[in-house]
């Protein structure tokens, strides 16, 4: 299990169990994104490439802008988790 602060998010990625991957946000105290195994195996093939896109992942919509950035949303439409382009690639390195 590797657990890395990355902005005010704790990440927690484990390649064996479930959650694969979890977000906590150390400001708001909650948990904010959680994926299986198969859900980062398709995160990381969508890192591999810096365009703007949006794709739906698990529950979450997420969006990856021309920039590099990257933000989930929840079901309900509003932002779990936002990583500016200077954070993203240390989640990509985490997660192989």
């Amino acid at each position: 299990m590797q657990i890395t602060l990355i902005a005010e998010y704790e990440i927690t990625y484990q390649t064996q169990g479930e959650p694969a991957l979890s977000i906590f946000h150390l400001v708001r105290g909650r948990e904010v994104v959680r994926l299986t195994a198969s859900e980062v195996a398709e995160l990381r093939t969508l890192l591999a490439v810096t365009e703007k896109r949006i794709r739906s992942l698990g529950h979450y919509q997420l969006l990856l802008g021309a920039a590099g950035d990257l933000t989930f949303h929840s079901p309900n439409g509003q932002r779990a988790c936002y990583l500016s382009a200077d954070h993203v690639p240390s989640l990509v390195r985490m997660l192989g």
